[in-house]
């Protein structure tokens, strides 16, 4: 080999092993960025699921406790109405059961809002049991009996089924690390 095939072969390499450490500097950046994101993700999602939680706790049990539970509750608000318990139901259950669901409104919105799949998938069923639990609220006619007693406990259940989901599924997210081998770009494309 002559010294300039020497100097040319040396070149190439040098202009090889640049390029190659421009490309892998370029990857471990874009790996440091993906992974700062995730982070910064995760911490949006784990403020919004508590929130979400906190808001959730109270609402539904605002909701289950609106109908009077005895005689005398029920017996106060004829007396506030005048005998009107169709009044006294509308103004008592009907609507601070919609404003109560209200509040629910927007911690369930931030939530679907920062994802993923599997925590919109509980919070649908959130929402879909609050629905029922405003529903079945709203149905409930004096006097209360052992029947209507039993279907707020049932309520109360399924509102228990439906947070233990949620819960779950804000768990299995916060509690997966970001990587950056699990690349996800822009609009769900994976690397």
């Amino acid at each position: 080999m002559t010294a300039e095939q020497a100097t040319v072969i040396a070149a190439l390499i040098g202009v090889v092993g640049g390029l190659a450490g421009v490309c892998i500097g370029r990857w471990q950046v874009r790996d440091e960025a993906v992974v700062e994101h995730e982070q910064w993700l995760r911490g949006q999602r784990q403020e919004a699921f508590t929130a979400l939680l906190a808001s959730w706790d109270a609402s539904i049990l605002k909701l289950i406790d609106l109908p009077p539970s005895n005689d005398e509750g029920w017996d106060h608000l004829e007396a506030t109405y005048e005998g009107d318990l169709i009044e006294a139901t509308e103004e008592n259950i009907w609507n601070k059961s919609l404003k109560i669901k209200g509040d629910l409104d927007q911690p369930l919105e931030r939530v679907q809002l920062l994802g993923p799949n599997i925590v919109d998938a509980a919070c649908v069923s959130l929402a879909s049991t609050a629905e029922t639990v405003v529903q079945k609220v709203r149905q409930v006619r004096f006097p209360l009996d052992k029947a209507a007693i039993e279907e707020l406990d049932e309520l109360r259940d399924r509102a228990d089924a439906a947070r233990t989901e949620f819960f779950n599924a804000a768990r299995q997210v916060i509690n997966t690390p970001p990587s950056p081998r699990r690349r996800k770009w822009m609009f769900g494309r994976t690397a």
